[in-house]
């Protein structure tokens, strides 16, 4: 009797299969994949290359919906054809999704991935960019498209001359090195002799345009790489996060660094990776003299073979990568004062106080789960809370060159102060009697009469009320009162602002003695 061995080679074979599969799983739920399983597919794409041409890499959101809205009958065909196949019950459950605004799309693009929302302070409208999973799906529907091979020959000559390169670099035999410089010397003299005997050897115009195609298309591929920039530095953003929040020994050692001032985002993989890049990229020496040769390849024959726009892209090709790049920059410096302001502040203890709780709360409810069931009455009462909605068209817009309505005037009740009570509002509140004698004087003394608003109007209240009550004084002991008849008198107080009062009619006949 014999046993079947197990084939240990097929079973890692087939555990290898298993894992990709999940690996395929975990992917299919990406935005890329499901942007190109969509059934609007090739709408959406056809209108986000539309929308984010070269040039326009953010956009308001006022001006993406308008954009979105003048190839909205695309989205409406896709939508209509969707209604006519669907069973009767199903159309009546759809009616609500055919016909959606150009706004609705744009929001429902966001929460599937397809854009991504930028809030930024400096500006007063919130601006959108296609996603880095927009950007991998329109470059492999675009190399779909233009049906050109990948392994072309300068591509192959690129990937050797980077492993010599890099082989040569990472020598560390001298004797090998020496060896290397030597032929190197050795064919760049043989070039020069030849040259200078009048042979001028050049590759064929077809091989040279496949070459500089195949750098920019390399070019072109570092648009999606910023956009992965920036959400790979926030994925460490909230990784370093979440390990300061938590309980292990590891976060002391992080709080450290941060204190200390260490860039722990610049130290990350991807943080490395792109300074590395940056500081190339600025290097003012490399770039003037990369531009010189695209200038020199442009001036080439073959070069016009090239369309127009691929001759736009070849001219600014790094004039195009520096913006993004500055963009990339500017996200990761904010991210790193934003992670530093959380460690200097302790606001991260507050953090971990809340983490706490509600870890606490999560591990009550788990201990509960199986004793206490799931349709059992809860003894709690909870308010929905409301709020009321209401049109923004009721809303009138501020005209920043109205003044707008006055402010409502405060109105007091008005009381009778006798002579005893105006005594003591002079004593208590040290009002210049003597400057107001002679206000009176001399407005009396023009007219031969003058009343309390009178003496206000040519001399204002250098002390607010308290000159208006001084002059009240003033006229219950040396002026005619007229019965029954008031006046108003304003004034302007020290803070700047005018008020009036209704006071009895007195009348200064006399002038007031000086005491």
């Amino acid at each position: 009797m014999t046993t079947t061995e197990p084939n240990r080679w097929t079973d890692r074979r087939s555990d290898a299969v298993s894992a990709r599969k999940e690996a395929y799983e975990q992917l299919r739920r990406a935005s890329t994949w499901r942007l190109l399983a969509a059934t609007k597919a090739p709408a959406v794409l056809a209108i986000l290359q539309s929308v984010f041409p070269a040039g326009d890499r953010r956009l308001p959101r006022s001006e993406l919906i308008a954009r979105v809205g003048a190839h909205l009958e695309l989205l409406h065909d896709d939508d209509h054809r969707e209604l006519s196949g669907a069973a009767e019950d199903e159309v009546e459950a759809g009616e609500g999704r055919s016909g959606r605004s150009a706004a609705e799309y744009v929001d429902g693009w966001v929460r599937e991935g397809y854009l991504t929302r930028r809030d930024d302070p400096q500006l007063t409208e919130t601006t959108f960019e296609p996603s880095p999973a927009t950007i991998d799906a329109i470059q492999f529907i675009a190399s779909l498209e233009e049906h050109r091979p990948t392994t072309t020959e300068s591509r192959l000559q690129l990937v050797v001359q980077q492993f010599e390169r890099l082989a040569q670099e990472t020598e560390t035999d001298r004797d090998v090195r020496l060896a290397d410089l030597q032929r190197r010397r050795e064919r760049i003299e043989a070039e020069i002799r030849d040259l200078a005997e009048g042979e001028l050897m050049l590759p064929s115009a077809e091989h040279s345009v496949d070459r500089l195609r195949d750098i920019l298309q390399i070019a072109s591929e570092l648009s999606g790489d910023f956009l992965q920039y920036r959400e790979d530095l926030r994925a460490v953003d909230l990784h370093l996060r979440e390990q300061i929040l938590s309980p292990e020994s590891s976060r002391g050692e992080i709080l450290e660094q941060l204190l200390a001032g260490d860039d722990l985002l610049g130290q990350s993989t991807v943080g490395r990776t792109f300074t590395a890049f940056f500081r190339m990229l600025n290097d003012p020496v490399q770039t003037r003299t990369a531009q010189e040769l695209v200038d020199r390849l442009l001036e080439r024959d073959f070069a016009h073979a090239l369309s127009r726009s691929e001759r736009e892209r070849l001219a600014n090709v790094f004039s195009d990568l520096y913006e993004p790049a500055q963009e990339v920059l500017d996200v990761k410096t904010e991210l790193y004062r934003s992670l530093a302001r959380f460690v200097r502040s302790q606001d991260f203890r507050q953090h971990r106080v809340l983490l706490e709780a509600l870890q606490e709360a999560q591990g009550v409810a788990l201990a509960q789960k199986d004793e206490i069931s799931t349709r059992a009455p809860f003894p709690m009462g909870l308010d929905l809370s409301r709020v009321q909605l209401s049109s923004v068209a009721q809303h009138r817009l501020k005209d920043p060159t109205d003044p707008g309505a006055p402010a409502e005037a405060e109105v007091h009740d008005a009381t009778t102060l006798s002579i005893d009570v105006l005594q003591d509002l002079v004593r208590t509140n040290d009002i210049d009697i003597v400057g107001l004698t002679d206000h009176v004087n001399d407005v009396r003394g023009r007219s031969g009469q003058a009343s309390i608003a009178d003496v206000l109007r040519e001399r204002p209240a250098q002390q607010g009320l308290a000159s208006v009550i001084g002059l009240m004084f003033l006229a219950t002991q040396h002026a005619q009162e007229r019965e029954g008849s008031t006046e108003i008198v304003t004034w302007r107080e020290l803070d700047g602002n005018d008020y009036a009062a209704k006071v009895p009619s007195f009348y200064f006949l006399d002038d007031v003695p000086v005491e």
